[in-house]
């Protein structure tokens, strides 16, 4: 059995003063989770998030949300785009992941499925991250998002606006990088 460290009680600590029914203990834990949390809040603050009325302790999430200090949490934001509670606020979980700096090309997939079932904003939010990207793509982080992208728009042909343009333009963009590996 994994023993308890520090910093495991400490976030079990401030995870409880998120639950809080006194805002002010809920903004606090948030500001000390920024120094202490790990890729494990991720879903918590999510749920908190979507509870909460206060545009004080929301703004404090999305601040942690979009300045993360884990490597591992793209991963765990993946998660959260695929995650039907979280269908509401997957356009503030979208901003967060180009504002947070992360490597995010494993999670294409994840990215462009949010922006096809999601609205304009969503795909608006998935082109503003692909072309914030860092790096080079592989063709292994570009068949599964092209799939995606091209399955959508060949069963929804007689859709138009500007969220098919979007999706379109952001196929092309990936097919472009695609051709020119």
């Amino acid at each position: 059995m994994k023993k308890e460290t520090i910093q495991d009680k400490k976030i079990k600590e401030l995870l409880g003063d998120l639950n809080s029914i006194n805002i002010e203990d809920q903004v606090n834990a948030v500001k000390a989770l920024k120094q202490h949390g790990n890729e494990s809040i991720i879903d918590p603050l999510l749920v908190v998030f979507i509870k909460t009325e206060s545009d004080e302790l929301k703004a404090e999430i999305v601040d942690l949300l979009n300045t993360p200090k884990s490597t591992k949490v793209p991963a765990e934001i993946a998660k959260a785009l695929a995650d039907k509670r979280f269908l509401d606020i997957r356009h503030t979980i979208l901003t967060t992941i180009w504002n947070s700096g992360l490597d995010y090309r494993p999670f294409l997939r994840e990215i462009v499925t949010a922006a096809t079932e999601g609205g304009m904003m969503e795909a608006l939010e998935c082109v503003t991250i692909i072309e914030n990207l860092e790096g080079e793509l592989t063709e292994a982080e570009l068949f599964e998002p092209l799939i995606v992208l091209t399955e959508y728009i060949g069963s929804n042909k007689s859709e138009t606006g500007p969220k098919m343009d979007m999706l379109k333009e952001i196929t092309l963009k990936l097919q472009t990088i695609n051709n020119s590996l």
